[in-house]
């Protein structure tokens, strides 16, 4: 099972920043767990939102710059500050700036955004191979990805 977990995105500028769009659509039995009476969206799923950004991010800057893929992994969760709750069956915009981008990591800071309150922020740091190789899978990455890119209606598309 894949979490998907962005709607679309709306704005990305390579090395820059990043913006998108997702959904606390998430299944009634989740929000009758979280919390009984108070249904409030789980703080690790809007961490996981963001870094499914971030990672796009990530993935384009690096394209860019270096001409070939990288697949970011979510290592390190710095700092996350949740401010607001975010009910069930809100749409959400994520936002993300690059604040590092070395050849094996990377570190965004990225918020959650429902009009214009901020529900959360986060410093997430990622890892990726340097050459860009992935681990032995049976899946072609770069083109699921490019697909992922189209799919979400990003402005940015990668070079062919």
């Amino acid at each position: 099972m894949r979490w998907l977990l962005l709607q679309s995105i709306t704005e990305l500028v390579p090395g820059e920043r990043i913006v998108g769009t997702a959904r606390t659509d998430f299944p009634a039995t989740l929000f009758g767990d979280h919390f009984p009476g108070f249904p409030v969206t789980p703080g690790v799923l809007l961490i996981e939102m963001c870094a499914q950004l971030c990672g796009k991010l990530i993935e384009a800057s690096t394209v860019e710059a270096q001409g070939f893929w990288v697949y970011p992994i979510l290592s390190i969760v710095r700092e996350s500050k949740f401010r607001a709750f975010v009910p069930p069956d809100a749409e959400v915009e994520l936002r993300a700036k690059l604040t590092a981008l070395r050849p094996e990591s990377a570190e965004c800071r990225a918020s959650v955004h429902i009009g214009a309150r901020r529900h959360a922020n986060m410093s997430l740091i990622f890892v990726f191979d340097p050459e860009g190789k992935p681990p032995s899978i049976e899946e072609d990455l770069e083109a699921w990805e490019r697909a992922n890119f189209a799919a979400l209606n990003s402005p940015w598309q990668p070079p062919a």
